[in-house]
């Protein structure tokens, strides 16, 4: 008999540290905490004995794609992604993680090219202008290719309310050539630098290619417990965006702010799902 981890998430505490304790499970893979039951009750290719939480996929959300990349045959110099999504049916959960890889690589491009404006410019105008141009920009996904997408069926029991709920989570992972994803960065890039009313402020922000490159295509594994505090403390800070982007709306409703909503809105979705997803995995 195949053996099946069950692992229990204690706490989640201000200072992200997290307590696991794990027991077998012959049925079903899940979370349980003091009020909700969550059990991974089917995932893709179970029919032919794939596992419920491959390993392959424990690395990769941690910053880590060697196994993956192993497995699925993938070249060792290729940069690899993921889009993850959580939805009521199947189907819905896999067309919704191809969309979502879209909008979780512009707010990695949107965050790292805010940083690097906020390090290299020093100015809190040019800061802002260039927050506002890169949640208006579009990311070019040319080039990057779809290898396999992952989905596994998510029954949670709420304890307290008595009632059982059923959830489909997909991960869609992408391979992305050096090339092409320094295309994806340029093109990013083109869309923001023009926001900047300084010349010289320009080329400074066009500059910082290599430093972008580096923070986005080199890996940097981190612990399980680590990427669970990560993934929960993300998805309350866009929950906390979430409403600021709303109230900015309500006092000024334009386009920036109302792009600002829509990325928030958004962001929680994919940050929700991913939070839900890795407590489940791990």
């Amino acid at each position: 008999m195949k053996k099946i981890f069950y692992v229990r998430l204690a706490a989640f505490v201000a200072t992200s540290s997290l307590f696991l304790a794990s027991c077998a499970s012959t049925n079903s893979v899940g979370v349980n905490s003091k009020k909700t039951e969550a059990n991974i009750v089917d995932w893709s290719n179970r029919n032919l004995d794939a596992e419920a939480k491959p390993e392959w996929l424990k690395k990769l959300v941690c910053g880590n794609s060697d196994l993956f990349k192993n497995e699925f045959g993938v070249e060792k110099s290729a940069i690899v992604k993921y889009g993850i999504a959580g939805a009521k049916t199947r189907d819905a959960s896999i067309a919704a993680s191809r969309v979502n890889y879209n909008a979780m690589r512009a707010e990695e491009l949107k965050t790292k090219v805010v940083s690097e404006a906020a390090s290299t410019l020093d100015n809190e105008g040019y800061t802002e202008a260039t927050s506002n141009a890169a949640t208006l920009a579009k990311v070019d996904l040319s080039g990057h290719q779809l290898v396999t997408q992952f989905w596994q069926k998510i029954e949670s029991y709420d304890k307290e309310s008595d009632e059982t709920t059923t959830e489909f989570i997909c991960y869609s992972v992408y391979k992305i050539s050096k090339e092409d994803w320094v295309k994806t960065l340029k093109g990013f890039l083109a869309q923001v630098i023009p926001a900047l009313p300084d010349s010289q402020a320009q080329v400074k922000m066009a500059q910082t290619i290599q430093s972008l490159y580096d923070d986005t295509a080199k890996e940097k594994e981190v612990s399980q417990q680590v990427a669970l505090a990560q993934f929960k403390a993300q998805e309350e800070d866009a929950r906390a965006k979430q409403a600021q982007a709303a109230a900015q709306v309500a006092q000024a409703n334009s386009a920036a702010t109302v792009a600002q909503a829509k990325q928030a809105s958004n962001n929680v979705d994919w940050m929700s799902a991913l939070s839900t997803a890795t407590n489940i995995l791990f």
